[in-house]
């Protein structure tokens, strides 16, 4: 009897053993979560960096701006002539092919330039002539880091600010640091060291302060931190998963594929 009760005694104390450690588990979780729990802005921010309709007036003259280059498809209209009119693309040379008018060169023009171009072989007006860029293949910016989607190079459009290319390529994620949004300015054509530039994302956001909203140009990086309260997600064990949001109200969302 008293063998069984040794037993017995045992068996309950090896049980208990895994429930001390869901304990102490908990008890860490708890630590951690209480300094961070309202750490979190990058949902908020995301939500009024998706709402804001400042893009029009900030891109005015951005297309216009824009300096063509091998192999960027223009469309060109010119209702006199619908032999050149339609999409054209930028040849190795730099030249549009114009059929029977010949070639015309416009690499590193911007889309004004080439609309007088096209106008002088054409014989016509330039004000006949429109061109657009109907295909940015030339040249492109980077995003890094806590972005919707995968890090990626995207097109290159023109000086547009920072702020609007988050906002085309579809936002910061909920785990984003805010604090920490960076472009970065390789300067190695030049001979420099590269150029960092701070993005105050709240500043621009939430005080309309666009001093560090920062126009880019070609081969640009930004750069999206994440924030602590994420890193720390990604480390909690499942089983200990529902507790930790409960206490935080944080749920991270795995990044998007785009399709």
């Amino acid at each position: 009897m008293i063998q069984a009760n040794q037993a017995t005694g045992e068996i309950q104390n090896k049980r208990a053993v895994p429930s001390s450690r869901v304990l102490s588990t908990c008890g860490c979780l708890l630590l951690i979560c209480l300094p961070i729990g309202c750490a979190a802005s990058g949902s908020h921010l995301d939500k009024a960096l998706m709402a804001d309709k400042g893009a029009t007036a900030r891109n005015e003259g951005v297309a216009e701006n824009y300096l063509v280059a091998c192999p960027d498809v223009l469309d060109i209209s010119l209702a006199s002539r619908p032999d050149i009119a339609g999409q054209h693309r930028i040849e190795p040379d730099g030249c549009l092919d114009l059929g029977k008018l010949g070639r015309v060169r416009v690499e590193e023009q911007p889309l004004a330039v080439v609309a007088r171009k096209v106008a002088g072989i054409a014989g016509v007006a330039p004000q006949d002539v429109a061109v657009r860029a109907a295909e940015y293949n030339s040249q492109q910016v980077y995003l890094i880091g806590e972005v919707h989607g995968l890090q990626r190079a995207l097109a290159y459009r023109g000086p547009e600010t920072v702020l609007d290319l988050l906002q085309r390529s579809g936002g910061i994620t909920p785990g984003a640091e805010p604090e920490h949004v960076y472009l970065i300015r390789s300067r190695i054509a030049d001979g420099r060291p590269p150029e960092v530039f701070h993005i105050d994302l709240q500043a621009i956001l939430l005080k309309n302060d666009q001093r560090s909203n920062i126009r880019l140009q070609p081969f640009d990086q930004v750069y999206v931190g994440e924030a602590r309260q994420s890193i720390v997600d990604r480390c909690i064990p499942p089983f200990a998963r529902p507790l930790y949001q409960a206490v935080t109200g944080y749920r991270r969302r795995e990044p998007e594929i785009p399709k």
